[in-house]
């Protein structure tokens, strides 16, 4: 049963509050931080639904041991209530509802379709999915700001908070602001920001040690964004999703999973703020 809704009851699927973690570029472990942040906020007792959003690389079932190898000829991008094939299955993980794009295509095709397609889709994913008494979603977005995001920073009826996901490196700090410059058209949320691979441990000496160059104060976002969590990086915990078992569930890298337990309980208060 969910806890968000005051009166004991999961709110409309249509209506829960969503999260949606976006990245200015890619490469920075954003669909990493969505799942691995999904599984802390069920940890904590919440129904949690995991959208893979990322049309151009549906990546989070993969990372959850989830994969589809059949190839398909066709998508339905809409269909009326009642008529086949209106609703789409939710797949189930480790707790997790899960709908992804990966699973309407075979995993060694690719999806190119015009920006007013990708949102139909996206909507799809979102609205047309057989949820089951959810308290959030959790977006996992493509990186940038085009047309998905667009779509999903204006959902309507919706309270949308947006969690940014960063490297330390410049160049992630200055698509990210661009990101923002976005997000302050919108009626969306920033709910703060994820520096992950902040660091990295010698296996040998147990010294810490930089991955990249922070940005420098004038160029870092977190004069204008709240860091929720830093995130060392780890050569086992990315293995790990590699083979579809996220560091939450492994626990494998403590730090790592200690990280996103303290996110986790973060986001939740976020999530059960009222307005």
């Amino acid at each position: 049963m969910g806890q968000l809704a005051a009166n004991g009851q999961s709110a409309r699927a249509d209506l829960v509050p969503v999260l949606a973690v976006a990245s200015g570029k890619g490469g920075v472990g954003k669909t990493t931080v969505a799942v691995n942040l999904a599984l802390g906020l069920q940890a904590l007792g919440l129904t949690v639904g995991l959208v893979d959003a990322d049309l151009y690389g549906p990546d989070a079932a993969h990372m959850l041991g989830l994969r589809r190898r059949n190839l398909t000829r066709s998508i339905t991008l809409f269909a009326a209530r009642g008529q086949a094939g209106s609703r789409l299955e939710v797949a189930r993980q480790h707790g997790l509802q899960l709908v992804s794009a990966a699973f309407l295509m075979g995993e060694s095709q690719g999806l190119g379709v015009h920006a007013d397609l990708a949102q139909l889709l996206v909507r799809r994913l979102i609205v047309d999915a057989d949820w089951e008494d959810l308290d959030c979603l959790v977006l996992d977005l493509p990186p940038g700001s085009a047309d998905i995001q667009q779509f999903v920073f204006a959902l309507a009826r919706r309270r949308v908070h947006v969690l940014l996901v960063v490297t330390p490196q410049v160049v992630a700090h200055r698509d990210a602001h661009r990101l923002i410059a976005e997000l302050d058209r919108h009626g969306a949320v920033i709910a703060g920001g994820v520096e992950n691979m902040a660091s990295v441990r010698c296996p040998d000496c147990g010294a810490t040690n930089e991955l990249f160059v922070p940005a420098p104060p004038a160029e870092s976002i977190w004069g204008r964004v709240a860091l929720l969590a830093s995130i060392p990086f780890s050569g086992q915990g990315a293995h790990d999703a590699d083979n579809g078992l996220p560091v939450f569930i492994t626990n494998t890298v403590p730090e790592q999973v200690s990280a996103y337990k303290s996110l986790a309980r973060q986001v939740a208060g976020l999530l059960r703020a009222p307005g």
